[in-house]
């Protein structure tokens, strides 16, 4: 018995934090769940990113300025990606249609096998990564300022606006670092679920375009097979290259606007978190804690921009499966189908950011910017 493809399985935890983090509502208790919800985006998707900019506009020092620049523009893009997403969220589910209709088409062991061997551990890695990246900067900086808190310094985890002293009592401390801590928590869950949904999906999307090139350069070349059932192959390929370009489409609708930022404000907290530590940062933990952060804000955008660039490329190979097909021994149907979708693919397919494509030369833009920026910096300095 051949084992189903389960492609689906692969998101298992971005429906997970979907759920937790008040976008998926279950069948049962939707009013409550609702109501939770409310209250959750209320007090973390909207408040955190306001108390954060209020917080970084009355900062007295240089060095207050410059610690709260990145976390600011990091919580608000953050709030921006999951408005983005949780927006357009009848689309993720026609996007898990067609990656259903695709495991619907896998049938032989070679196919089941290739998804396994090189189309499921690259997405896997890419959601693993950036989850363990982004809990160690959740660790690490609690560990900060806990550490320096012990030496007998107590300070906020950020600069941040309270209706109340924060320092005027323990207790009063204690809720404040509590909400802190919890919210940025749930920050970093929105993090790693918003910037590994466009590059794991970038990923498998360039995967499928590469089983239907395969699939594409076999036909015609089985002689058990009629000129009839060769056709009808080619046939359930340009279905299957239809889905692929509507997947497309509906994942750039999704990620367009919010990737054009996140490239922007990349560039500027890289430029920003490399000041802080050359200037600032004197213990250790501080220093992991910076390093790490620096670490996932060049993962937010390169694993998107890489697997973008060969998207582009497994597109555009399409072109030249199709020729590598036996054709020149095929009935005059098949040829007309072959020249009508061979018109189609030899346009350039790509995802955008809005203004710009996703694609390794965005990313090198991005670390253009952010070391100029840099220099501006520290020449000023």
């Amino acid at each position: 018995m051949i084992d189903k493809a389960d492609t689906k399985a692969l998101f298992r935890l971005h429906f997970i934090a979907w759920r937790i983090l008040g976008m998926s509502p279950p069948e049962k208790y939707r009013q409550l769940y609702w109501l939770y919800s409310l209250v959750l985006n209320t007090l973390v998707t909207v408040a955190y990113p306001l108390h954060l900019m209020i917080g970084l506009l009355t900062s007295s020092t240089l060095y207050e300025i410059i610690q709260n620049v990145a976390i600011n523009f990091t919580a608000g893009v953050c709030a921006m990606k999951t408005i983005a997403i949780w927006w357009r969220f009848k689309q993720v589910d026609v996007m898990f249609e067609i990656i259903q209709r695709q495991d619907q088409r896998f049938t032989s062991h070679e196919e089941i096998a290739y998804l396994r061997k090189e189309v499921y551990p690259p997405v896997r890695r890419i959601i693993l990564l950036f989850t363990i990246l982004c809990t160690f900067i959740g660790i690490s900086g609690e560990s900060a300022v806990v550490v320096t808190g012990l030496l007998g310094n107590w300070n906020l985890m950020y600069k941040a606006y309270f209706p109340f002293d924060v320092f005027a009592s323990t207790k009063n401390y204690i809720i404040a670092h509590l909400y802190q801590f919890i919210g940025i928590s749930y920050l970093i869950l929105q993090n790693v679920v918003n910037d590994t949904f466009g590059a794991s999906h970038l990923c498998l999307l360039r995967s499928l375009v590469r089983m239907l090139n395969i699939r594409v350069t076999k036909i015609g070349h089985d002689s058990e097979k009629s000129l009839a059932e060769n056709n009808l192959e080619l046939v359930e390929c340009i279905k299957v290259h239809k889905d692929l370009l509507e997947y497309r489409r509906q994942l750039e609708e999704i990620i367009s606007v919010y990737m054009f930022f996140q490239i922007l404000i990349a560039a500027l907290n890289m430029c920003v978190v490399l000041v802080f530590i050359i200037l600032f940062v004197r213990d250790i933990f501080t220093l992991a804690y910076y390093v790490s952060y620096l670490t996932s804000m060049i993962f937010e955008i390169l694993p998107s921009c890489y697997y973008g660039t060969l998207l582009e490329d497994e597109f555009e190979d399409l072109a030249y499966a199709l020729f590598s097909c036996n054709w020149s021994d095929q009935n005059k149907e098949f040829k007309k189908n072959l020249r009508i979708v061979a018109e189609q693919a030899k346009r350039r397919i790509y995802v955008t950011a809005w203004l710009f494509r996703i694609n390794n030369n965005a990313f090198i833009i991005a670390c253009k910017n952010a070391y100029t920026l840099f220099a501006l910096v520290m020449n000023m300095k």
